[in-house]
């Protein structure tokens, strides 16, 4: 049985506080997070390394890592931490819709990521709200740090403790343009390719700009003679123009028909897009969304 006495003179909130600076590895991260300064993160830090005498995180280049002493703190509270978290959420009723928010850019959503929307709209308990994550002014690390995001898609993987990031899919991707092009059939080489103009999704991702260089480095010289950071309207002038464009091959097969586009063999091939989930590492706590990740990543 807990020494609750001992326990009442300890401040608890300064373990939360420890736990958010080990997850980020910054102090104003961690005081973001949790909605507090900087200057109250680091009062607190400093009151649990006189409690335990040690100083728990060292400078280390820009940032900072934790001691041994810190490790072995953070592999004792992850799971109570965690515990306390469910215990906490337990008057919560499992009747009551939870308002599911994920965040995956426009052009990936027909691209075999419909599954994961369907499974969740098949389910009474959730309410779904979606954003486009390249529209986004925000990072998916931060997203999910801040607790903004429930699941994010992504072309670009991230690397935090406290964040699941796997690779999800790998989609081909195909050069199209409209059925009725008057210089393009169903086939084309290089050179005639390259006398017609494209379209350019605008957008600063580090995935979608890597998947821009390697596509300049096979198309060298293309003229783009559309700029957009809407997909959506890159797919409509696809359509009502001659213009050429790159899109995953599932999203071509989803919309061939009803924007009467053909898809053009090539003697290249481009690089697959590569498609991340992430999510909370803590939210695997929670035995409904366990449950719906491993059934969209074993699908």
């Amino acid at each position: 049985m807990a020494n609750l006495y001992d326990l009442k003179k300890f401040d608890l909130n300064l373990l939360v506080i420890f736990e958010c600076i080990y997850q980020h590895l910054s102090i104003s991260k961690a005081a973001a997070t949790l909605y507090i300064t900087p200057s109250a993160v680091s009062q607190s830090l400093q009151r649990l390394r006189v409690q335990l005498d040690d100083p728990l995180f060292i400078r280390s280049g820009k940032g900072i890592t934790p001691t041994t002493v810190g490790i072995n703190l953070h592999l004792h509270l992850e799971q109570n931490l965690n515990q306390i978290e469910q215990t906490i959420n337990i008057t919560h009723s499992s009747s009551l819709r939870k308002h599911f928010v994920i965040y995956c850019p426009q052009l990936l959503l027909t691209a075999g990521l419909i599954n994961p929307l369907q499974l969740l709209l098949r389910s009474t308990q959730f309410e779904i709200e979606h954003h486009d994550l390249l529209m986004s002014s925000e990072s998916a690390e931060d997203l999910l740090a801040y607790r903004k995001a429930d699941l994010i898609f992504s072309v670009s993987p991230t690397a935090n403790r406290s964040i699941c990031c796997s690779l999800y899919k790998q989609l081909p991707v195909v050069a199209v343009c409209r059925k009725d092009h008057p210089r393009l059939g169903n086939s084309s080489n290089l050179e005639a390719l390259l006398n017609e103009d494209f379209t350019f999704l605008d957008n600063k991702d580090p995935g979608l700009r890597q998947f821009q260089a390697e596509v300049e480095a096979l198309l060298p010289g293309r003229k783009i003679a559309f700029r957009s950071d809407s997909f959506i309207s890159i797919m409509n002038i696809l359509s009502a123009s001659d213009l050429v464009g790159l899109m995953t091959e599932n999203t071509y097969e989803a919309f061939k028909h009803s924007l009467n586009l053909k898809k053009i063999t090539l003697p290249i091939t481009f690089s697959p897009f590569n498609i991340y989930i992430m999510y909370n590492r803590a939210s695997l706590n929670n035995q409904t969304f366990s449950e719906f990740i491993n059934t969209i990543t074993e699908n």
